[in-house]
């Protein structure tokens, strides 16, 4: 009776050992996939900062390049307003180049100040 009562104890502590190995197996599994997403999630965080930068940089420069094009859209109507019957083509050349030469001194102007 003695000897079937050590049995049963030794085969419990023999299925608890079995339990608490998986246990400590399953644990370092998991803290080892918390460390490898905890990286991910630091690097998609990165990641995502840098395209939110990158998304700000692009949002300037179309606003740049939209007032560049409503400017040329002026200068446009500025030249077909000249355009009169009267007036030749000469005139209209005259007139776009004296803008150019404009165009050109504030851009050394801006060049200066940089």
């Amino acid at each position: 009776m003695e000897r079937s009562i050590e049995r049963i104890i030794e085969h419990k502590l023999t299925d608890l050992e079995k339990k608490l190995e998986f246990l400590i197996n399953t644990k370092e599994k998991l803290s080892w996939s918390i460390s490898e997403l905890q990286r991910e999630n630091a690097e998609l965080r990165a990641s995502n900062q840098h395209l939110k930068e990158e998304a700000k940089e692009i949002k300037k420069k179309y606003t740049s390049l939209e007032k560049d094009f409503n400017k040329s859209k002026s200068f446009a109507k500025i030249v077909t307003s000249k355009l009169t019957p009267t007036s030749g083509i000469a005139e209209l050349k005259d007139s776009v180049e004296r803008y150019i030469q404009e165009i050109d001194k504030c851009i050394e102007l801006l060049e200066d100040t940089l």
